[in-house]
Parts: structure tokens; C-alpha cells; sequence
């Protein structure tokens, strides 16, 4: 399958791997993410690890029929065991007094965060220069969530980011009316934007960390319950095609809720229906790099010079 971009698939940063819900633990989970196969697994003092999924020994896949014991991982070949920095520590069957093989799982850098398993990719193994803080939302009084919705696309994260400053495109796929303006700012790994319509009534406002993490807030603080809500799009490469795009939902529901009301979830089924509007198209584009844009396009190209930084040079 050709592919469409000028630049590399997988751009450095940080990605949604599961919500911290989805990784209990003792339990391992295969992924299939950055053309590789990977694993995630917690250790019962509650760590979660992300690491290469194919043991060093035999190659067996970890992610199918590993077990976690302790502040382990062990092969469901031979029994090997990989503790939460990747090196084998037991070979069960080793002679007695013998150190274990200097061999291990590639481990990936994990940041948990809000609910939320985070992996960090570079493409030269470079370390994190930076995290997604906390969301003050997450836990607090009257915030219920996470709800979820998520597509599989043939896509490069980059395109998500650029429907951000893409104004005019609210318009035309998603019925916004008037179109509203925006206004932008940068701040090293995060691009933010306040939307507005153009009487100066603010639509939503966006904070973009990275290009796979993508935060939206909508609805004024002490509104109506089911009106505010503040998601997260992220879009997490799965290989050189295509990306997973999952939307997670917290919304404010008021104090002492624990369920999501029939209106909050009449919201969230009218922002994932208006989402998958883009879906066809992002499928079947292609990637102008020097678009024909006017003056109320919206501020694309600030994204794009602002995404440069995420494209490691060898």
C-alpha cells in the first residue's frame, strides 16, 4: 500500500496505550503499535511496563500466555522471567549458582497519568523530554467517565492535529455555523487554541500535546450537568498506514454522580457521530504540503511549522 506522507510515520512523543482501568493487575495484554509487536502488562505493586513482546530466548510472544509474578513477567515457553527494567533475572532450570543470561525485553518508556497508560516513542530511543500533566477533571466531584469510542484508520497522526487549527472545515463537515475563528499559541510540545465564534462567544478550547494527545474543553463552568465535558482524541500510530483515533470521555455531571445521564450520553453519540465525519475523508486524502489556502483556513501552517519538532533527525 503506497504510502502518503512526506515525513516519517511515527513522530516522536507520547501515545495512548490503555486507560489504567484497562490494565489491572497481573494481567498482559499484546499490542500491535509502531510496526512492532509490543505487550503491557502491571506488576502487583501496581507498575504498568510496555515492552517488546517477543522473549529474547526463544521468541515467544508474551502477550500470549505470559504471566505476571510479582515485579515479573515470565515466558509461557520456558519460564524465563524479565523484571520491570526488561533484563532476565530467572532461567528456572539454569544451573545452580549460575547467573542469568545478560539478555532482555527492549523496555519502553510509561507515564500514568489521569486514568491513562501513556508510551513514549523516538525513533532514535531518544528519553522523554517532557509528559502530559494531570487533568484537573480527572477524580474530581461531579466528573464521571472515561466513556470511549474508537476507529481504526488508515491515516498519519499529523492529520488529526491539523483538523485542529483547520476552521473551515467545522463548517463544511461538521455543520458549525457561523465558522468560528481561533486563536493560537505554541509552548514548546503543546499547541493551544481558543475557538470562537465571531460575535466572540467561545465554541471549545484545544490543547495539543505532542501529535498523538489532544485535548478538548467545552461548556462554562457552573453549566447545566451534562453540558460540560472535556475529552481526550488520541491517535496512537498502529503501523505505517494506519492509526488507531479513540475519543474518552469525562463529562460533568454534578456533585455526587457516578453515572453518565441520558444527556450526557446523547452529547457524547453527537460529538463521536460529527467525528466520524472526517473518517472517509482522512482515508481517502492525500497530503498536500503546499495546500492553496485562504486567510480564514485557520491557522494551519502554525501547526504545521509547530510539528516539525516531532521528527527526529538521524
Amino acid at each position: 500500500m503506497e504510502y502518503r506522507y512526506p515525513f516519517a510515520p511515527y513522530p516522536t512523543g507520547w501515545y495512548l496505550v490503555a486507560t489504567s482501568s484497562e490494565v489491572a493487575v497481573g494481567s498482559v495484554t499484546p499490542l500491535r503499535l509502531f510496526g512492532r509487536d509490543l505487550v503491557v502488562f502491571r506488576t502487583a505493586s501496581g507498575q504498568a511496563v510496555v515492552t517488546d513482546a517477543h522473549c529474547p530466548h526463544m521468541g515467544a510472544h508474551l502477550g500470549y500466555g505470559g504471566q505476571v509474578h510479582g515485579e515479573t513477567i515470565r515466558c509461557p515457553f520456558h519460564h524465563w522471567s524479565f523484571g520491570v527494567d526488561g533484563a532476565c533475572v530467572e532461567v528456572p532450570y539454569a544451573p545452580v549458582g549460575a547467573a542469568p543470561p545478560t539478555v532482555g525485553l527492549s523496555c519502553w518508556p510509561v507515564h500514568e497519568t489521569s486514568g491513562l497508560v501513556l508510551v513514549h516513542h523516538s525513533e532514535h530511543g531518544r528519553a522523554p523530554s517532557w509528559t502530559m500533566p494531570a487533568r484537573p477533571e480527572w477524580g474530581a466531584p461531579g466528573w464521571v467517565g472515561y466513556e470511549s469510542v474508537s476507529w481504526r484508520i488508515r491515516m498519519h497522526v499529523q492529520e488529526v492535529a491539523e483538523n485542529v487549527p483547520d476552521t473551515s472545515h467545522f463548517l463544511a463537515v461538521h455543520g458549525v455555523d457561523p465558522m468560528p475563528t481561533s486563536e493560537v499559541e505554541t509552548d514548546g510540545p503543546v499547541f493551544r487554541q481558543q475557538m470562537r465564534f465571531p460575535d466572540g462567544t467561545p465554541v471549545v478550547e484545544q490543547e495539543v500535546f505532542g501529535l498523538g494527545l489532544i485535548w478538548l474543553r467545552s461548556g462554562a463552568p457552573g453549566g447545566p450537568p451534562g453540558l460540560r465535558t472535556s475529552f481526550l482524541t488520541a491517535t496512537t500510530p498502529i503501523d505505517d498506514q494506519h492509526v488507531d483515533l479513540r475519543l474518552l470521555y469525562l463529562v460533568y455531571e454534578g456533585e455526587g454522580a457516578t453515572e453518565i445521564s441520558p444527556t450526557g450520553r446523547a452529547m457524547i453519540a453527537s460529538i463521536s457521530d460529527n467525528t466520524a465525519r472526517d473518517v472517509p475523508i482522512w482515508e481517502h486524502k492525500v497530503y498536500r504540503e503546499r495546500p492553496a489556502l485562504v486567510a480564514t483556513d485557520g491557522p494551519i501552517g502554525v501547526l504545521r511549522k509547530w510539528a516539525r519538532q516531532f521528527y527526529e533527525s538521524p
